[in-house]
C-alpha cells in the first residue's frame, strides 16, 4: 500500500508530547474573510468523506502563556474539526516531513497573503481563502509523487458554492510546481498543534540578521546596567 503523507504526519504528530508542551489556550476562531463550502470532501486512502466542509481562513485568539495571541492560520488537518482548547507550537516538519512540501506551503501562504491585503471585494477575498485552504490540504495530504489537483486524487472536495476556488487553487499550485511562485522571504511556518483538535499552520516573521543584532545589543547594554548598577550598590559611601 502506498505510503501517504498524511500516515506520516499522523506518527509524528503522535508522538509529540502534547500535555507537557501545552501552551497556547485558544478562546476565541472565526472564518476570515468567511467560508466557501463543498458538499464533500473525500481523503481516498483512508475510506473517508466529510459533508460540507468549509474552507476558510481563520482569524484566531486566545493566550499564548499568558500572553494575548492574535493570528491567522489555515487548517493543516483535514480529518478533525476545529474548536476552542489548548495547542502546542510544533515545528512544521511535525506534519509536513518533507521539506520540499515545507518549502511550497510557505510559498503559498505568504504570497497568499499578499493577494488577500490587496482584495477588497469580499467574495474574491472568500475564494481566495478558500482556494489557499483546498491548496494547502492537497499540498500536506496527497501521496508522494502524485499531481496536485484538488479536484481528484488522496484529497479532494465536490460541489457546494467553491468550484471557482476549487479552479483558482489549481492555478497557485501549479505556479509553485513551475516556480512562478516562490516565498516571501523573511518568514517561516509554525503550527498550532493538538491531538484531539483541528491543527493549525501559521505564518509568522523572522527577524532580519540587524533585528537580531540589535536585539543582542539591547540584552548587552541592558546587562552592563545592572552590572553597573549592583557595583554602585555594593560600593561603601566615603565616610
Amino acid at each position: 500500500m502506498r505510503k501517504t503523507l498524511l500516515t506520516a504526519a499522523l506518527l509524528a504528530a503522535a508522538a509529540l508530547p502534547q500535555a507537557a508542551n501545552a501552551q497556547i489556550v485558544i478562546t476565541g476562531l472565526t472564518p476570515d474573510p468567511g467560508y466557501l463550502a463543498a458538499d464533500s470532501l473525500f481523503y481516498t486512502p483512508l475510506g473517508y468523506e466529510f459533508g460540507s466542509p468549509g474552507m476558510s481562513r481563520f482569524h484566531v485568539t486566545g493566550t499564548d502563556n499568558g500572553a494575548p495571541l492574535d493570528i491567522f492560520t489555515y487548517c493543516i488537518d483535514a480529518l478533525h474539526a476545529f474548536h476552542t482548547g489548548e495547542f502546542a507550537w510544533a515545528d512544521i516538519s511535525a506534519m509536513v516531513p518533507d521539506a520540499d512540501r515545507q518549502g511550497q506551503l510557505l510559498t503559498l501562504l505568504t504570497r497568499s497573503d499578499l493577494l488577500l491585503s490587496a482584495e477588497s471585494n469580499t467574495l474574491a477575498r472568500k475564494t481566495i481563502s478558500a482556494a489557499t485552504q483546498l491548496a494547502v490540504w492537497e499540498i500536506v495530504h496527497e501521496g508522494q509523487g502524485a499531481s496536485y489537483d484538488t479536484t481528484s486524487g488522496d484529497i479532494y472536495t465536490v460541489g457546494g458554492n467553491s468550484g471557482d476556488a476549487r479552479t483558482l487553487a489549481n492555478h497557485y499550485l501549479s505556479m509553485i510546481a513551475d516556480g512562478s511562485w516562490t516565498a516571501v522571504a523573511g518568514y517561516k511556518l509554525q503550527v498550532l498543534f493538538a491531538g484531539d483538535n483541528q491543527s493549525q499552520v501559521h505564518v509568522t516573521a523572522v527577524p532580519e540578521p540587524a533585528s537580531w543584532l540589535t536585539m543582542i545589543g539591547g540584552f548587552a547594554l541592558v546587562g552592563g546596567a545592572i552590572r553597573r548598577r549592583r557595583g554602585a550598590i555594593a560600593k561603601p559611601s566615603a565616610a
